[in-house]
């Protein structure tokens, strides 16, 4: 039974048609909050536009295309109380550093690190209008974790934990926190493909003996939207499960 803790909020879900992005924007809905996804698959079967007033097909990595958007929202909106960076890309291949091509780095670099940079910019304004509000930025235990073959994904997921905490301190006094999640190996489509066998190599690595749930994460996402989460800026949480590396 929802509590409506995003009751008359607005917020606004990158990467929300599927995975991780639409349990959040499902959660948030349940709780009460508008929202708005920008999502390149905005034409998804698995778009959740029965869940969102809208759903806007917006490329982040193009900061022309999201200051578009982010104009437009202003126009008819009152503000924004919520931003989640969450769109993201990994390669379908796992390339060691010497076969990284430069433009498999700069995609993933364009998408997962300058996307972000791109919406918290263009929506800043909005969130400054509505007197301060909740940045959750989406990293991941490869950030950390430093597993092979992921040197774009991790450099960039590594990138928002900076981010994260630079903008925690120059965006407090405006009332507005700034928070990461770090996903541990959820299982959703993007981690689909993996083998079986990997994926029981990382079950047995994990403390609680399984995979994370794309609802897993969006109930940490929740949290650190909402009041509940007032005093909390600057932080990384995990929710990996006690996946151990």
């Amino acid at each position: 039974m929802s509590d409506g803790r995003l009751a008359g909020k607005i917020a606004v879900v990158t990467g929300g048609a599927r995975g991780i992005g639409r349990a959040t924007v499902e959660r948030f809905r349940a709780e009460g909050a508008e929202v708005v996804v920008w999502d390149l698959d905005a034409g998804s079967a698995e778009n959740p536009a029965d869940g969102a007033n809208c759903i806007e097909r917006v490329d982040v990595a193009d900061a022309l295309a999201v200051a578009a958007a982010a104009a437009a929202l202003g126009e008819r909106l009152p503000g924004v109380d919520i931003l989640i960076n969450n769109a993201g890309i990994n390669l379908a291949r796992s390339p060691a550093v010497g076969d990284v091509t430069a433009e498999e780095w700069r995609r993933v670099l364009d998408v997962n690190l300058s996307g972000a940079l791109h919406c918290t910019q263009s929506l800043l304004p909005l969130l400054r209008r509505r007197g301060g509000g909740r940045i959750v930025n989406f990293s991941s235990i490869l950030a950390v974790a430093g597993f092979p073959g992921q040197t774009a994904y991790a450099a960039a997921k590594a990138g928002l934990l900076g981010l994260t905490r630079v903008w925690a301190r120059e965006l407090g006094p405006a009332g507005i926190t700034v928070n990461a999640v770090v996903p541990g190996y959820i299982d959703t489509a993007m981690n689909s493909a993996a083998a079986v066998e990997f994926r029981k190599a990382i079950v047995a690595r994990t403390a609680l003996r399984r995979l994370g749930t794309a609802d897993d994460v969006a109930r940490v996402c929740l949290f650190l939207a909402s009041d509940d989460a007032a005093f909390v800026t600057g932080a990384a949480v995990p929710v990996d499960g006690g996946l151990v590396g």
